[in-house]
């Protein structure tokens, strides 16, 4: 019983690195994502002073987008269907305790990415809720250098690694927004219902609430709310939108790699929403999220 004990205490150490350097690193590089067999190659500049943490990416390859994000929240995107890709990313408050009653800990051994030593530490899910991860860290820094998304059949749902990384100093240039980062404009939140309306009656267990916002993307746009959910680790969004005559949506259900969105039209006080739950979680834990909005069975009765 011994190892095991310092195993996990050991990984947990490993953990609790990965969240400081991204307080404590400044760093740019250039890394791949792929999904579903598809890669894309992004940029990134992220500084961390006693201002706090500013980050810019930008993508290198396709369609552009970027995004600039400051001590954790959006400031700008390329459009907003493109919000959800950078939440996910955001950093976050890792207590290894709290992982620890969610994911089983490993630490696999060392390798190198990115032409640096690096430590792997596995999670793998004590229940289907969740999916299992592999991370890689950065031995002097403790920065993630690369993660592995594995589904519950061992295969690879999503890959990240930085293939450049450098950590000179940054100017304020590299942090500032091209003219194509359309900034997100707040809303006021009652503009949206009361959100006992949209919220799902029903969290696999672990996740909690976390940044919520009310915002669009331009003047001219309705507001989205956005309400983010995570277990410590893994992530889903709810967006809420309202619909009109002329904004008209049906429910649904998509899988691209590990991201898994489905929409449920609501209605509440007499106004109909679309929510969409998107998140890198297993497509039947998101269809019991979906199945909890306790206004969706309404919104269906209502439509012609």
């Amino acid at each position: 019983m011994t190892a095991p004990l310092a195993q996990a205490k050991d990984a947990g150490q490993w953990l609790r690195g990965m969240a400081d350097a991204v307080d404590q690193q400044s760093y740019s590089g250039a890394f791949v994502y792929e999904r579903s067999g598809s890669f894309s190659t992004h940029h990134i500049w992220h500084r961390a002073d006693e201002d706090g943490v500013s980050e810019r990416l930008l993508r290198a390859d396709g369609d552009p987008q970027e995004w600039v994000r400051r001590d954790g929240r959006l400031q700008c995107a390329t459009s907003f269907a493109t919000v959800s890709d950078w939440q996910a990313t955001a950093p976050q408050e890792i207590d290894p305790a709290r992982l620890e009653r969610w994911y089983a800990f490993e630490v696999l051994g060392g390798t190198r990415v990115a032409d640096r030593p690096a430590t792997v530490v596995a999670l793998k899910p004590r229940d289907p809720f969740r999916y299992a991860y592999e991370l890689y860290l950065d031995e002097d820094t403790g920065l993630l250098l690369k993660s592995l998304l594995i589904n519950e059949r061992n295969v690879l749902l999503e890959r990240f690694q930085f293939v450049d990384l450098d950590f000179s100093e940054l100017s304020d240039a590299a942090l500032e927004a091209g003219s194509r980062c359309l900034s997100l404009e707040a809303a006021q939140p009652e503009k949206l219902v009361d959100d006992s309306g949209w919220l799902p009656g029903w969290l696999p267990p672990g996740y909690s609430a976390g940044e919520s916002m009310v915002r669009a993307l331009s003047a001219g746009e309705p507001p989205v709310m956005t309400q983010v959910y995570s277990d410590g680790l893994a992530r889903f969004t709810v967006f809420v939108e309202p619909l009109s005559e002329e904004r008209l949506a049906d429910n649904l259900a998509a899988q691209l790699g590990p991201t898994v969105a489905i929409s449920r039209r609501l209605q509440v006080q007499g106004q109909d929403y679309l929510a969409t739950i998107v998140g890198e979680i297993p497509p039947a834990t998101a269809e019991r999220i979906a199945a909890s909005f306790p206004h969706a069975a309404v919104a269906a009765e209502a439509a012609p």
